[in-house]
């Protein structure tokens, strides 16, 4: 699988990471199914520092675009999105056009940054929990 997550509930926070070829269907998947479970709300870090290339724009735009119409409808978490070059945080910086007027979205070749902008931005009790098995 291209993108493998885990959710820290306590933290309310999303980690993902994507390795190799990462298509607009495996970030829409991605996307759906953390919606699904209610985790829209929570925090998110994307690893894309093991991407083996950027995708085409217009698949950049379209996943922008959804996550901008499920914004609409709903409250959604800040991101932080790790890079490791520059091509990815071009493509990285489309998908932020799409989506940054709707809720936090910040690039970083950090993940100590991105954690602590995280923090700073949506500290974890003013996250809504999700109810969790």
């Amino acid at each position: 699988m291209a993108i493998t997550w885990r959710v820290l509930h306590p933290e309310r926070l999303v980690l993902a990471a994507a390795k190799d070829e990462v298509t607009a269907a495996d970030l829409l998947f991605c996307m759906d199914e953390l919606t699904k479970a209610g985790m829209h709300t929570y925090r998110k870090m994307f690893d894309l520092t093991r991407i083996a290339q950027a995708m085409p724009r217009a698949d950049v735009q379209l996943v922008g675009e959804r996550t901008a119409g499920i914004a609409d409808s709903d409250q959604f978490g800040p991101m932080a999105i790790v890079v490791a070059s520059s091509a990815i945080a071009g493509s990285v910086r489309i998908y932020e056009e799409a989506t940054a007027s709707k809720r936090p979205v910040q690039i970083f070749r950090d993940f100590s940054a991105a954690r602590a902008w995280l923090d700073e931005v949506a500290p974890p009790d003013q996250v809504l929990e999700v109810p969790h098995g």
